[in-house]
């Protein structure tokens, strides 16, 4: 079944490291003056936040590694670490997608030490953490014929599978020049999630797919959201037995 969900107001903001902020409607403003502009006291200003609007957050999966991808063309990487209820996040590296063209998405491999990124360039793109790429512009291990909005890695395989907007999904080996599957999809990629063997994408025309990607991806299942506007976000739940959709709309449906 299918539920829907209507936010009447905002709630309290989980932090990292376990402490709640009050509810704000302005969580954390701009970072250029170095002055930390949230009406949240226990919020930190993150340094070098960018020049433009950040499209995603990435946590790594082995350590307090955090990565954003802007639409500045940037995709940035800090250190969180916290002492005595303080919060540090020190700028470690960045690489820049090339002509700075946005960047749209992020995610890393199981042992967090890479990180992949997908942008308007219709490129997949890989940064290995310490290393500093030629011209700081991460290596292409794939491409869309149109620009790329979502990336994950599935850790069954060790493969990397982008969502584009010319309707197609591409699975990856790094070690190679060309996919090592293809699903067409019946509208252009809005979202992706992956948890374990599930994966879940929800596309335009409001089309949800779920997939089986323990071994050869297979469609299981294809439904229309249960929301009446355009998905936005799509998450799994951590036991793979369903997920969550977000539309532009303000609501979440659960299924």
């Amino acid at each position: 079944s299918s539920t829907t969900w209507t936010p009447l107001c905002t709630p309290a903001i989980k932090m990292a490291f376990g402490s709640v902020a009050p509810a704000a409607t302005n969580l954390v403003g701009s970072c250029s003056n170095g002055t930390n502009a949230s009406c949240a006291p226990n919020d930190h200003c993150v340094a070098q936040a960018g020049n433009d609007g950040i499209s995603s957050l990435n946590w790594g999966p082995t350590a307090n590694h955090l990565v954003s991808t802007n639409w500045d063309g940037g995709v940035r990487c800090w250190e969180v670490q916290e002492s005595n209820g303080q919060v540090l996040a020190t700028p470690k590296a960045q690489v820049n997608h090339e002509n700075n063209s946005p960047v749209l998405d992020s995610c890393f491999s199981a042992d967090g030490s890479t990180v992949f990124s997908v942008g308007a360039d219709k490129a997949v793109r890989m940064w290995q953490l310490g290393q500093s790429p030629p011209n700081n512009v991460p290596q292409q291990i794939g491409s869309h014929d149109q620009p790329i909005k979502s990336v994950a890695f599935l850790p069954a395989t060790n493969l990397v599978v982008s969502g584009g907007w010319d309707k197609m999904l591409k699975f990856w080996d790094a070690r190679q020049p060309n996919p090592v599957g293809t699903l067409q999809l019946p509208e252009r990629c809005y979202d992706l999630d992956v948890r374990d063997s599930l994966m879940v994408v929800a596309t335009a025309g409001r089309h949800i797919i779920s997939y089986n990607v323990q071994g050869q991806p297979q469609e299981h299942q294809r439904k229309e959201s249960p929301l009446k506007f355009q998905s936005r976000c799509i998450a799994a739940f951590p036991d793979t037995t369903g997920y969550a959709v977000g539309s532009i709309e303000g609501r979440v449906g659960i299924h």
